[in-house]
């Protein structure tokens, strides 16, 4: 077993990560210690107007007030112990006259009232000038009390490479009107997110990472889906390549190449049967191949892919489902462990 565990695993009965869907919530599949459904469970909720401007500023690295703006927000109101997959997608769009060649586009998905386990989810990501990425954040919130609860999507920039010295009204980017911030209805009990404290690593072209998780599912279940995502740098530059796991320390120091990295992700899954009896092969449920350019510098390595449930004759609710982040060729490629380094297990 790898010493980093990096991979989010989002595994969701009936409920697809493209953000449009959502599942209706099973009360039968909530756990006893919710005395009661709230008023708004069976309510998926969608926001994709901004909250105050599309504009975000991208400064040097130092502190300024207004640096973090807020994006999207969506209140309603949850019993404790309510589980809701919350999630966003926003694009970033950098315009053709920034001074800057590039600008760092970042975004955050909290919710209050804080809940245990994985609280908080993002992205991050070089954009070039004139050019647009994508940025995608997720996780399971599970709700500590019963009341309101608010889901806010944060943006922040800053200029990597800057073209002069100071601050640059200029040096913005926007957040696109396909962007978007959504909020399931009640999702099942075995939805979960679980972090972990593991440290971020560096891998040499051929060398990867596996996370094998035994994930329990409702049994009642058809279909789940399992998103993985993980963030990482390439080391073009020294810079952007340190984290809280790390101790200050620079992990691509000593490695600076040009290449970019190629990346590839495979999530397989396999459903495990009684002692004696067979319930098939694993099966592939993503094989991604990435390319993490030098001057895109971060990324975030995501997939997602369905998996069905059989209920044949010795087949269990249960899944063994291993992650694995291969790096193919290029440059050195740092994985954070701190901006993705939950798990959501379904037990």
């Amino acid at each position: 077993m790898s010493r980093l565990v990096s991979a989010l695993f989002a595994v969701l009965v009936g409920l697809s990560v493209a953000l449009p869907g959502h599942a209706a919530a099973d009360d039968d599949t909530l756990p006893v210690w919710v005395s009661a459904a709230s008023s708004d469970a069976g309510r998926s909720h969608l926001d994709r107007t901004a909250d105050r401007t599309r504009t975000v500023p991208a400064y040097l690295p130092t502190y300024r007030r207004d640096r973090v703006v807020p994006v999207f927000s969506v209140r309603f109101r949850a019993s404790a112990g309510e589980r809701r997959y919350v999630a966003t997608k926003v694009v970033a769009e950098q315009g053709r006259t920034t001074p800057d060649q590039l600008l760092l586009a970042s975004l955050s998905l909290t919710c209050t009232p804080t809940a245990a386990g994985v609280r908080t989810a993002g992205a991050s990501r070089n954009v070039m000038r004139g050019h647009a990425t994508g940025l995608v954040a997720r996780f399971v919130y599970v709700a500590p009390t019963t009341g309101d609860v608010v889901c806010r999507v944060w943006a922040s920039g800053l200029r990597p490479r800057p073209s002069s010295s100071g601050y640059q009204s200029a040096n913005t980017w926007q957040v696109g009107r396909t962007s978007r911030l959504w909020v399931s209805a009640v999702v099942p009990w075995w939805n979960r997110s679980v972090s972990t404290s593991r440290r971020s690593r560096v891998l040499r072209a051929g060398e990867g990472l596996s996370v094998r998780r035994v994930v329990g599912v409702g049994s009642e279940a058809t279909t789940f889906e399992v998103a993985a995502d993980h963030k990482v740098t390439t080391c073009s530059a020294v810079g952007g390549s340190r984290d809280s796991s790390t101790a200050g320390r620079e992990l691509c120091s000593g490695r600076v190449s040009r290449s970019g990295s190629g990346v590839r992700l495979v999530v397989r899954a396999l459903q495990e049967a009684r002692r004696g009896a067979r319930c098939g092969v694993a099966r592939t449920v993503v094989d991604r191949l990435s390319w993490v350019a030098a001057d895109v510098h971060h990324s975030t390595v995501s997939g997602a892919g369905r998996v069905r449930v059989s209920h044949a004759s010795g087949c269990l609710p249960k899944f063994v489902i291993t992650s694995r982040i291969g790096h193919r060729h290029g440059a050195d490629l740092v994985v954070h462990a701190p901006s993705y380094r939950g798990t959501i297990v379904s037990r």
